[in-house]
């Protein structure tokens, strides 16, 4: 725990830590974010937050799992298009908090029966919060990048290492 935070921002940090386990983001990622509070204190926010509910334990998601379906890709490039438009750019420095929450409340929006609590895990990734901070996270450190596509004229995700060729997987939904 980082005790050299004045109160405001120690304040600022909680607040932060209470809008990522809003949405269920997994603690050690929670942790990368926020210094001030321990492990323990990010838990208990966790099952305050959720009524008594513990947050989720084992394997964290990794990108060249989230995508298991090539239908998938449509909503992966809708988010990770979301979220460079709203990091504008900064999205390779380092994981834009900002632009990853409102990436992700918009695509809610858009997509609003999509997330695991309202239907079984399948096709629409990312199907949870954690799984678009993995696409956030992937696109930094150039697991992934998003890419102009000539045929169909609009931007795909390209995961690098994954089980699909690295081009667009949209445009292969049409020959399948």
């Amino acid at each position: 725990m980082d005790t050299k935070l004045n109160y405001a921002d120690h304040l600022k940090e909680v607040e932060l830590a209470h809008a990522l386990l809003q949405r269920k983001l997994r603690t050690s990622y929670v942790m990368q974010q926020v210094k001030s509070l321990s492990l323990i204190e990010i838990r208990d926010l966790y099952r305050t937050i959720h009524h008594g509910e513990s947050p989720r334990s084992g394997q964290l998601p990794a990108i060249d799992s989230i995508a298991q379906y090539r239908e998938s890709f449509l909503y992966l490039s809708v988010f990770a298009s979301l979220y460079c438009q709203a990091s504008q750019g900064r999205s390779k420095f380092a994981i834009e908090v900002s632009a990853i929450l409102f990436a992700w409340d918009f695509f809610c929006q858009i997509f609003p029966n999509h997330i695991r609590e309202r239907r079984p895990l399948g096709k629409i990734r990312p199907a949870n919060f954690s799984e678009a901070w993995v696409v956030a996270q992937a696109l930094k450190v150039n697991l992934a990048s998003l890419r102009y596509c000539e045929k169909c004229h609009g931007e795909s995700l390209i995961i690098y290492q994954g089980k699909f060729p690295p081009k667009c997987q949209i445009c292969h939904l049409e020959t399948d």
